[in-house]
């Protein structure tokens, strides 16, 4: 019997071994691919919608490319800066990199890491054809035309990232919760009205003895909030301060334009949109700035307040995780009779809607540029970005492509004003500073005069210091392109039919140029500015 009964077992081990070589031959991913290039993207879009949409084009992609793979991989925000830098220093990182001007301690990434894609830019993507778009150049098929990464490019006059999606920031509202407070599903549509809104959900509470506020609160929807209100409340002073005509201030030009003393935190201007960020701090749950946005969806989601401020980034996952009816509206703006902000009053202003973003850049040591780049086109053309919005429910980035019903709300019109200026995200050192301070605004026994003087305190220092990384910054670009336009130069002489290489050189002694003339500026601010106080 135990002679039967081992052979049994060995028969049995026999057959289980034979299953499982089929099933890895046969019908499983094959363990090396036999595709003769792999490229990877990597991205921190890891809420629900994105991952779909880049497993969408990716597959499609694939169908039109059988001899390359393409991986997505997916890591989570908080690990995300260290993961990069480290496998960027360490010469494993992937293909094609998702990037951020306003991730902490990473300015220098762009211009140690990142490959521009200036000449592709220039030419029409070749995933275009037979759409609109055909003969378009890449950079004009974008809905911004690249306007946000033409700010925020380490090397000016060049393209060094190709976007994904069109965001915006909106105002969800709990449509049950709001008829059970009001006994009407009407929304609020200026700041007055979301004033007295604001004194219904409080009265509401105090009677039924529930939890609720006006507004799901956590440091990074309070955050969102205020770079809104400040982009509305200085709006012309930024125009002011727009010495080069560019309808933009980049980053190291509000560094800049601080030290010569062209605004400050004790600017009226910002003073009263501090003043506004502080009347919606109230109506949040005390201590929110201790949280992170997961903490205010979740708060939303519970019931526990009436309205979220979110990106459409977060749209999805609050759409499809709510038991609830959401009506998604713009956030109630001020008027020219405002008490706060009325003599600052320009119009109504965008509300983070018009720029793209999830941008993607081509690492400089990646082996396969030819074919990230390829993907690239894919993945921003008509059908690629067709395939991404129906998938993610985000807007696209590229023009022509049609946005489903649900999510045309997201779509910010042409009903307001837009300047690209930017007075919190302008550097790592002043972005740490508003966020160490931010309880003095928002706090119960805070105000507007505590955040503004703690502020002032902190900013002569943190621009400084932000101001010297750009400089650093262009040096680790400027002091290699003697010998890219050299090279450039060479084979010109080699090949003078070839109409595209002084175009090449020409665009790289301009770029040199600006970046030199950039760094001489940005040293004399630091230096007519004098030290820190």
């Amino acid at each position: 019997m135990k002679v039967r009964a081992n052979s049994i077992g060995l028969g049995l081990l026999v057959l289980g071994y034979i299953f499982a070589v089929y099933w890895v031959f046969t019908r499983s991913t094959p363990v090396v691919s036999s595709r003769p290039v792999t490229i990877r993207l990597a991205h921190w879009q890891i809420e629900k919608g994105p991952p779909d949409g880049v497993d969408a084009i990716i597959r499609r992609y694939e169908e039109l490319n059988p001899r390359v793979k393409v991986e997505q991989v997916l890591v989570p925000g908080r690990v995300y800066n260290q993961w990069m830098r480290t496998n960027l220093v360490g010469g494993k990182g992937v293909d094609l990199i998702e990037y951020g001007v306003w991730l902490d301690g990473l300015t220098d990434i762009p211009a140690r890491y990142f490959e521009p894609i200036t000449e592709a830019m220039q030419r029409p993507n070749p995933y275009n054809r037979g759409t609109p778009l055909e003969k378009v150049p890449w950079v004009l098929t974008f809905t911004d035309g690249l306007l946000t990464q033409r700010v925020s490019a380490p090397d000016p006059g060049q393209f060094y990232a190709a976007t994904l999606t069109e965001v915006s920031v909106r105002l969800f509202c709990n449509r049950n919760l709001l008829k059970e407070i009001t006994g009407s599903t009407r929304t609020p549509r200026t700041f007055a009205e979301l004033r007295v809104l604001f004194r219904e959900v409080t009265a509401y509470a105090n009677r039924t003895g529930r939890p609720i506020h006006a507004m799901a609160g956590a440091r990074d929807n309070a955050t969102w909030l205020l770079q809104v209100l400040l982009g509305g409340s200085m709006m012309q002073r930024s125009q002011r301060n727009d010495r080069h005509g560019t309808l933009a201030l980049y980053n190291w030009d509000a560094l800049g334009l601080y030290l010569d003393g062209h605004w400050s935190y004790r600017s009226p201007e910002i003073r009263a949109g501090l003043a506004l960020m502080r009347e919606v701090s109230l109506n949040m749950k005390p201590g929110f700035v201790q949280s992170l946005r997961d903490a205010a969806t979740q708060e939303f989601l519970r019931g526990d307040a009436l309205f979220i401020f979110a990106g459409t980034w977060d749209g999805t996952s609050i759409r499809g995780l709510a038991d609830f009816p959401i009506d998604v509206l713009r956030f109630p703006q001020p008027t020219k009779d405002d008490p706060v902000m009325g003599p600052y009053f320009f119009g109504a202003f965008a509300d983070g809607g018009g720029g793209t973003a999830m941008e993607f850049y081509l690492n400089k040591q990646s082996p396969h540029q030819r074919e990230a780049i390829d993907f690239l086109h894919f993945m921003t053309s008509v059908e690629g970005s067709q395939l991404f919005t129906d998938h993610s429910g985000w807007l696209p980035a590229t023009r022509e492509v049609r946005i489903p019903p649900d999510i045309v709300a997201y779509k910010t019109p042409l009903d307001c004003y837009s300047f690209g200026a930017e007075y919190m995200t302008i550097g790592s050192s002043v972005n740490a500073a508003i966020l160490r301070n931010f309880y003095l605004l928002t706090g119960a026994q805070g105000s507007v005069d505590r955040f503004v003087e703690a502020m002032e305190a902190e900013m002569p220092a943190a621009v400084r210091s932000d101001l010297g990384k750009e400089i650093a910054n262009r040096g680790i670009i400027v002091r290699p392109q003697d010998v890219r336009i050299m090279a450039a130069a060479a084979l010109s002489r080699r090949s003078p039919q070839d109409p595209n290489l002084p175009l090449a050189r020409e665009r790289l002694e301009s770029s040199q140029t600006q970046s030199e003339a950039l760094m001489l500026q940005m040293s004399r601010q630091l230096a007519v500015a004098g030290p820190a106080k």
